[in-house]
Formats: structure tokens, sequence, C-alpha cells
């Protein structure tokens, strides 16, 4: 099965001032010793190839790569179009786009990925098919819309272990969401619920938040606690309890490092 869905006229760029323009999108089943190559100038755009199953294998320059499931790599505009399903056993299964315009390679280049296989993650298949639905209708909302589909991918497309931490930072936050109530909660004990170290999980945490994972932690209690401070008439020794302090004197003192004035007076300006 194969499958290529462009735009009305692919090799007319739309007027439209837009820094891509999305050329075309499609799916491949390519047989095991399956090849396409095309000749430089037949394509003047760039190309993003996602596998699915199997493995192929690519030429860019002098260079020889090999694509595994879940990987993800790009063509630029004007390179060899040299690739084949590479095992002899199993079809080569992948989704791909396009997208052209005066500024194209540089749009590409822009992201900073080297021109190599990424360990991307699962195929977004469903946004691969919303290309394919937009790109043949020639509204100015589908084409600002398949650009928007497009950068999606791409920012998926360069995450090598991004995908792994984007799954744990999910998992962290939603285990503060969780537990900030519990003042026994801990980082350490966040670390062990994920599994990891915790050296590890303040990497992930610090490259995503530009704060620890304990200062996280400590941001979203007193959050919490001005917000019932501002919403709720209950004694600072409840919300002190019920947002994971334990002691009155702690709470205060992080209120107090937070807002500048103690939670009585915070509570009295927030009333005025």
């Amino acid at each position: 099965m194969r499958r290529i869905v462009s735009r009305p006229d692919p090799y007319i760029i739309p007027s439209v001032p837009l820094p891509i323009h999305v050329r075309s999108a499609g799916y491949n089943e390519a047989r095991p010793g399956w090849t396409e190559s095309e000749p430089p100038e037949e394509k003047p755009f760039v190309q993003i190839f996602w596998c699915i199953q199997g493995t192929g294998e690519f030429k860019i320059g002098e260079k020889t790569f090999l694509l595994h499931p879940d990987e993800a790599i790009y063509r630029l505009p004007g390179e060899l179009h040299c690739h084949r399903a590479a095992d002899p056993k199993v079809p080569w299964h992948y989704c791909w786009f396009t997208f052209d315009g005066p500024g194209a390679r540089d749009f590409l280049l822009s992201y900073g990925y080297e021109q190599r296989p990424y360990h991307s993650g699962p195929c977004p298949s469903a946004l691969f098919s919303e290309l394919e639905n937009l790109v043949v209708r020639r509204t100015l909302y589908a084409q600002r819309h398949a650009l928007s589909v497009a950068a999606e991918i791409l920012a998926l497309f360069g995450c090598d272990s991004g995908r792994m931490e984007h799954d744990v930072m999910r998992e962290f936050l939603d285990l503060v969401e969780k537990h900030y109530r519990e003042n026994t909660f801990t980082v350490e004990d966040a670390a062990a619920i994920l599994g990891m170290h915790r050296t590890t999980l303040y990497r992930i945490v610090e490259k995503d938040l530009l704060c620890s994972p304990k200062q996280y932690l400590q941001h979203f209690r007193v959050q919490k606690a001005l917000s019932l401070l501002r919403e709720t008439s209950r004694s600072v020794k409840e919300i002190a309890s019920d947002t994971g302090f334990g002691k009155t004197d702690r709470f205060c003192a992080a209120i107090r490092r937070t807002s500048g004035f103690t939670p009585k007076r915070y509570r009295a300006l927030a009333a005025e």
C-alpha cells in the first residue's frame, strides 16, 4: 500500500506569505528490496520520514544511515533522493511529508537537528493523516493549519530521549498534584515511584522547568496555599496542614518568602 497526497499544483509555491508550505504527505508499505532513487533536481523540498515498521536505508551525501521503528530522519532540498527497504524479510512501513518555499531549508535547519536518525518515539500517524487532509485544501486557514501541524511533527522529530523525558515530566507533575498535601512526600519518594535515581529526576526536571524538583514541589504547595488564603476563610493552621507544610511556622516562613507578607496580612490585602 502506498498513499501520496499533494496540493493541487505541487510545483507551484502558494503566494500566501508563510515561512514554509506543506507540499505533500503520505504513507508507504514497501516490500523487502523496494528502492526509490531520484536525482537531486527532482526533489526541491524538505522531506521528513518516520519509520513505523521494518528498516529503511538512506544515502545522504557520503553517509549511509539505517532507519528503524520509532526513528525519524530528514532530507534537504536538492539532495540525492535514495532510500530502500533494507530488511530482507520485513516490509518497511513509514509516514512522510514534504514542505517547500524559499525558506524551507533554513526553516528546518533552524531546529538545530543533525542530519541523522533520531529515536523520536512512536510515529504520530494522526498528525501525518491530518496533513494529508489539509494539504488538498487551499483555504488560507488550511495552509496556516498545515504549517502548525508540520511544526508539531518537527518538534517531536528531534526528541531522541526527549519523548521518555516528556513522560517522566508528566508523571512527576501528576505525582506532585496527587501528593502535595502529604507533608511526608518528598522528591526521593517521587523518584522511587518513578523507578529512577534521584539524580536522574533532578536532571530531567531542571532541564524542563529550570528549577529543581524540590523547588517545584515547594512552589506548588505555596501557590495552592496562596489560593486558599485568597479564596477561603480557613485558618492558617488548616491551610498549612492541607498543603503539606505540616508545621505552621514553616508555612508562614514560606508565604513570607514568596509574597513578602505574613499569611494573615496577605489575606487582608487580597480582600481589599
